[in-house]
């Protein structure tokens, strides 16, 4: 039902209202009556109407001083019909301004006409609520997807810092509360042809992750992501009483009956490998590379390997950390040479020091991933890698280090290709787009990171392509602009000094008469002079 409050200061009005129809036909119920524009104020506070039927001249706030107080509020707006007099004709039409959806005579109203708008209401609300909903299921959607970007970073050792990874936990609201964190590699392996497959579809991981969700919070509380086609990580996070034992009263037992529901109800065999569990959410990275390790450990009669249970001869995984930050400054300025240089160290580390093939696998991945995540053209960059199912895949399918080493080899001339033709692409629009803004801004302090921020590109990549293709570099570009409508201010008449200063940015007088003296010759008290004569 919608809900509809009728406001009019007339009660015999109010009485034909409530009876000119069956609003029940509509779907609407008359859920109260108010006489002044306050009391409507307060009940559209107290009961968030979805409709409001209300005479524009009412005591104490007319009609439109509602609407306007109503709109300013943070409240859901309801859509208000409107009933006037002939002689209250400009204010309907004000009204109507202020977003009325119609208005109606009070003499020429039928059933018929206030049926009518009605219904026209109706549809407006049913639209709006599937816009709303729209917006916040992609609201929703974007949160969802911040979050399980934190957990890529987390878990691939990403953040440069322990505060780093709080404060993104703060801005995105997670809460990962625990005194101890492990994390769990669970998926197929590749010596395994008997399991049924994992499902291939968004849809469907999305479902099977919500399940292992749903079985792990029997236990404990958990995060669950698809790692690749045929994995999840997952991180488990507790807080165990003193006589409890980490391993028999949580871990062990939730990953065994994950394994066991998924094969009852899904039919697919899951391998685990369990990493140990660690006190700091910044050293889940390190389990995680555990829990990978203790995975390609299983065996056809082992199904659930702890990492703590392994020989110490076992090799740990690649750890990315390593180039991470040279990588990243590569992607940064579109340094291909280094990009190139730096990613193609990874088939020669493979071939020479990577028995496993699955330690192989895991390492092309991990790189993969984190280019898609550093690099800030991967948005339709790298979704061209990831949607050519063929080449994505055959990454798992690959059964020796040579053939992960060839594949990876593939991906770096891929990458270094599209990224390449990124840069030309940007730099032929990017350059007179900063230019542009730095004409519109020039009022405002104007910074490297504040316009790296607005295009979505690097600070060193801005400065590349200014001290390239403009001949100046990026700062001297800003300050050129101040200066060129300093000229014209400052010849404005009354025009004052620290006014000027003040109106382009710069909070130190002093400091612009420093500035305007270098470029022009002239401090700006003598170019006024020179200026007026």
């Amino acid at each position: 039902m919608y809900k509809m409050i009728i406001v009019d200061d007339e009660p015999i009005i109010q009485m034909g209202l409530r009876s000119i129809l069956n609003y029940n036909d509509y779907e609407i119920e008359i859920i109260n009556v108010a006489s002044t524009g306050e009391e409507a104020i307060e009940q559209i506070r107290m009961y968030s109407p979805d409709i409001v039927l209300m005479d524009i001249n009412i005591p104490v706030m007319n009609g439109l001083e509602v609407m306007e107080t109503i709109k300013k509020e943070s409240v859901v707006s309801p859509v208000f019909i409107i009933l006037s007099c002939h002689n209250e004709f400009e204010y309907a039409q004000r009204a109507i301004k202020l977003g009325a959806i119609d208005y109606l005579l009070k003499i020429e109203l039928t059933s018929e006409n206030l049926a009518e708008v009605l219904r026209k209401t109706i549809l407006q609300i049913k639209k709006t609520k599937m816009h709303t909903d729209s917006e916040k299921n992609d609201l929703y959607m974007k949160h969802v997807s911040l979050v399980d970007n934190f957990f890529l970073k987390l878990l691939n050792n990403w953040f440069e810092t322990p505060e780093s990874i709080y404060e993104m936990m703060t801005d995105l609201d997670i809460t990962v509360s625990g005194t101890y964190y492990t994390c769990v590699y669970l998926g197929i392996p590749s010596f395994t042809d008997t399991a049924s497959p994992l499902p291939k579809t968004a849809a469907a991981l999305t479902n099977l992750c919500n399940l292992i969700t749903g079985l792990c919070k029997n236990y404990c509380p958990c995060y669950v992501a698809p790692w690749n086609f045929n994995s999840f990580a997952i991180v488990l996070y507790f807080n165990p009483e003193p006589e409890q034992d980490l391993y028999k009263d949580f871990i062990l037992p939730c990953i065994q009956h994950i394994q066991k529901m998924i094969l009852m109800y899904q039919n697919i065999s899951l391998f685990a490998g369990i990493g140990t569990p660690v006190t700091s959410i910044d050293q889940v990275s390190a389990s995680f590379n555990e829990s990978k390790t203790a995975f390609r450990n299983c065996t056809a009669s082992e199904t659930l390997v702890v990492y703590g249970s392994l020989s110490p001869k076992t090799g740990h995984p690649f750890n990315i950390g390593i180039i991470r930050k040279e990588l990243t400054a590569a992607f940064d300025n579109y340094d291909i040479v280094t990009l190139r240089k730096i990613l193609e160290q990874i088939p020669e580390l493979i071939l020479n020091y990577i028995p496993d093939p699955e330690q192989a696998i895991a390492i092309c991945s991990d790189i993969m991933h984190f280019s898609a995540i550093s690099y800030k053209g991967s948005e339709h960059i790298l979704d061209d890698i990831f949607t050519q199912q063929n080449f994505y895949y055959s990454l798992y399918k690959c059964r020796t280090t040579v053939q992960a080493a060839e594949w990876f080899q593939s991906f770096i001339n891929d990458l270094c290709r599209k990224v390449e033709a990124d840069f030309e692409s940007k730099k032929n629009w990017l350059l007179p787009s900063i230019k542009k803004y730095i004409e519109e801004h020039y009022m405002e302090p104007i910074t490297l990171t504040d316009v790296s921020a607005c295009f979505n590109v690097s600070c060193g990549y801005i400065s590349t392509i200014f001290k390239k293709n403009n001949g100046i570099g990026f700062t001297e570009c800003v300050t050129q602009a101040k200066i060129r409508h300093a000229k014209q201010l400052l010849l404005k008449p009354n025009a004052k000094i620290y006014e000027v200063a003040s109106q382009l940015g710069y909070s130190d007088p002093y400091y612009f008469s420093k500035v305007f003296k270098k470029y022009t010759g002239f401090s700006p008290k003598e170019y006024m002079t020179k200026g007026t004569t």
